[in-house]
């Protein structure tokens, strides 16, 4: 081997050693913890609980032949006296809530938030049929956190003339998950 070649390797050898150090720097492929996005907020969380209960356990056409094709949420919160939550009665719910939800809710039909869901209904139809593509239109309203640390979730489908629900969710805090453990007050069913 020549004295050019050893040199040359030994130069090679010194340049590969300094790339391989251990040290985790920016741009490498470990995570860094300051840029994970942050958890979703509280709000999000509740709604997300009270609507898979409402479209997954309650629903009238929960346990259907055919499932439901899409939720049409109405873009803002939505009071009782509101036909049973589909006029929402306060302002649009900000972007950041409606993405969290839609994020927590990728198990569920396609969800879609609407600030004018009547363009969806057909009253006409009857049963799972009243709501375009199979769908149900949804209402929820204000969260209502409760003494004993509980929240009330107002919620309401409706899914065609003779196909609606309405009522008031109970939810606590179960092993660090927001749940729904019951409802509270009257309920509404058509």
């Amino acid at each position: 081997m020549s004295l050019r070649a050893a040199t040359f390797s030994l130069v090679l050898a010194a340049i590969l050693a300094g790339c391989s150090s251990t040290d985790t720097y920016a741009g490498t492929d470990q995570l860094d913890p300051s840029t994970s996005p942050p958890p979703p907020s509280e709000q999000s969380q509740l709604y997300a609980a009270a609507l898979h209960h409402l479209i997954l356990v309650d629903n009238p056409f929960a346990t259907a032949p055919t499932p439901i094709g899409s939720v049409y949420i109405v873009d803002g919160a939505a009071s009782r006296s509101a036909h049973m939550f589909t006029v929402a009665d306060g302002p649009p719910f900000d972007t950041e809530l409606k993405n969290e939800i839609t994020a927590q809710s990728a198990d569920l039909p396609p969800v879609e938030f609407t600030t004018d869901p009547q363009q969806y209904a057909d009253r006409a139809r009857q049963g799972l049929t009243g709501v375009a593509h199979d769908g149900v239109i949804v209402g929820l309203s204000p969260t209502w956190p409760q003494n004993d640390g509980t929240v009330h979730i107002g919620a309401g489908l409706w899914c065609g003339i003779d196909c609606g629900l309405g009522l008031t969710y109970v939810l606590d805090q179960i092993d660090g998950q927001w749940t729904v453990t019951g409802t509270t007050g009257p309920i509404s069913i058509s």
